[in-house]
């Protein structure tokens, strides 16, 4: 779903059976089913702060393709009184280098970078609401459960914010359930608690 300076946030699905009916009554349609692994590495010897950077290997599950290594650059914007995270590179995740997995992981140790953890992604789903003009990504994620991700075009943080409040009001989901937190932080944080 990657937009120009992408702003997106998450949240989580309590009744997913709930959540999909009420795609379901918004005529929205499955426009992907996928899954992957997405593998964190960190500079040998230190660790990034995952909301402001990440660099990791996307191991596809499934559609079947080469693994992809992606850099994310962040930073995490306020906007009447809603947070969100913005890519402050235009392409969003930077792919860096496709090939076939052990490449990949042999590439950044080869620049000195190190595995950290692996985040799992399962049964997932883009679906497309085409009545309201919008996507998301539906995914349960090892050690998290269901959440859903929005994702809008960020060159202007007040225009994606207004975007971010009209479709979460569609799909009736309350900013309190909203986090800026993008996967990697969520992750961490439910193996820390």
């Amino acid at each position: 779903m990657t937009q120009p300076f992408e702003c997106e946030v998450r949240f989580r699905i309590e009744d997913i059976d709930d959540f999909e009916a009420r795609l379901g009554r918004l005529e929205a349609r499955v426009a992907l089913d996928y899954e992957f692994t997405d593998h964190y590495y960190t500079p040998v010897g230190s660790r990034w702060n995952p909301v402001e950077k990440n660099l990791r290997i996307r191991e596809w599950i499934q559609p079947r393709q080469d693994a992809t290594v992606y850099f994310v650059k962040l930073e995490v914007v306020s906007a009447d009184g809603l947070q969100f995270k913005r890519a402050l590179l235009a392409e969003g995740k930077l792919a860096l280098f496709a090939g076939p997995l052990e490449r990949c992981r042999a590439l950044l140790e080869d620049l000195g970078f190190e595995p950290w953890f692996s985040v799992r992604k399962e049964k997932a789903r883009l679906w497309e609401v085409p009545k309201h003009g919008f996507l998301t990504a539906v995914e349960y994620i090892r050690g998290i459960g269901w959440t859903a991700e929005l994702e809008f075009e960020g060159q202007d943080p007040g225009k994606a914010r207004a975007a971010i409040q009209r479709v979460l009001e569609v799909l009736e989901v309350s900013l309190k359930t909203v986090t800026h937190k993008p996967v990697s932080v969520l992750y961490l944080d439910s193996r820390a608690g």
